[in-house]
């Protein structure tokens, strides 16, 4: 999620156990754990500059990073020794990223280039289509097929890549289709263990769920009946639960097997673009670009309240930062 707003944030991202968030900032760079809130380590404009996207690679020293200065260049950062340790240039601006511990997905306005880490060499290349939004997931359990999902280009259509099939010269085999909505997709997920899907499109009423190896409709989630921009949707680490925030400024939750019950919604985010996700069966966060997190929890018998409320860009603003 990447838009510049006052507060200064140009993006949010959580890394893949959805344990910590990176938060992009014209004024540098800071990094969140999320249980509890503590700031574990943050980066000055001097050091940095303007960051646009940061991807954390699970609980790693290593960060991935794209200047607003240099937008065609991923850096690979190691915390740890607070130098860049790789560099890979592309001729496009880089619009998002997605990785795994092996692997970052690296969104070009036309494609998806697949590299390895730490090496960032190219293991696999994927069309899409242009003028779409830079959308992207990967399956980021390590026992799992690294599947890779984005746009195709048919409308409301998505396609789904084995980045572990790759042969020589980086090409990719072709990718498996799937025709999910009648208008664009804005939003897609990917189970960690690459068993399930999730898509919404422009209109933002349902949120459909895939099998992801037969590629057939599990379910359709009713959001609501107005239309909505769906921010996010992100499914916890066993695949079992689902949450979603749009710009109706409300999480909802759901069971991801059986009858995929509506677990709860919640007032979250109003006014503001948000990322969400599940940290345990009875917990789950939204942190927002207005610099505000939120913490819920809820129950299966639909049950759910706020439990936490925070302004995390003041987290850490004492200097006593967790390293």
């Amino acid at each position: 999620m990447a838009r510049q707003r006052s507060s200064g944030i140009t993006s949010l991202a959580f890394n893949q156990d959805q344990g910590c968030f990176t938060c992009c900032l014209t004024s540098g760079l800071r990094v969140y754990n999320v249980d509890p809130l503590v700031e574990k380590t943050h980066y000055s404009k001097e050091e940095l500059g303007e960051v646009s996207l940061c991807e954390m690679i699970f609980r790693t020293n290593w960060l991935l990073v794209v200047k607003a200065r240099r937008p065609c260049s991923l850096f690979l950062l190691d915390d740890k020794q607070r130098r860049f340790i790789a560099e890979v240039q592309f001729k496009s601006p880089i619009r998002a990223l997605r990785a795994r511990r092996d692997k970052v997905a690296v969104v070009l306005p036309s494609s998806i280039q697949v590299l390895a880490l730490p090496m960032l060499s190219r293991v696999a290349l994927l069309r899409t289509p242009n003028n779409t939004r830079p959308l992207c997931a990967i399956a980021t359990d390590p026992a799992a097929t690294p599947i890779l999902i984005a746009p195709a280009h048919r409308k409301g259509s998505l396609q789904i890549l084995d980045v572990s099939r790759s042969v020589k010269g980086a090409q990719s085999s072709s990718p498996a289709v799937i025709n999910c909505h009648n208008n664009e997709l804005v939003c897609v997920s990917v189970s960690p263990n690459a068993v399930k899907l999730a898509t919404a499109s422009a209109r933002g009423t349902l949120v459909r769920v895939w099998d992801a190896h037969t590629r057939q409709l599990l379910h359709e989630l009713r959001r609501g009946s107005d239309y909505a921009d769906v921010y996010c949707i992100n499914f916890n680490q066993s695949g079992t639960l689902i949450c979603c925030v749009s710009d109706k400024g409300t999480l909802h939750v759901w069971s991801a097997r059986g009858q995929y019950p509506h677990l709860a919604s919640a007032c979250a985010h109003p006014d503001t673009r948000a990322l969400c996700a599940l940290l345990s069966d009875t917990s789950a966060v939204v942190v927002c670009e207005d610099g505000t997190f939120h913490k819920f929890k809820f129950s299966g018998e639909g049950t759910c309240h706020r439990s936490d409320f925070d302004y995390f860009l003041q987290v850490g603003d004492d200097d006593e930062f967790t390293q």
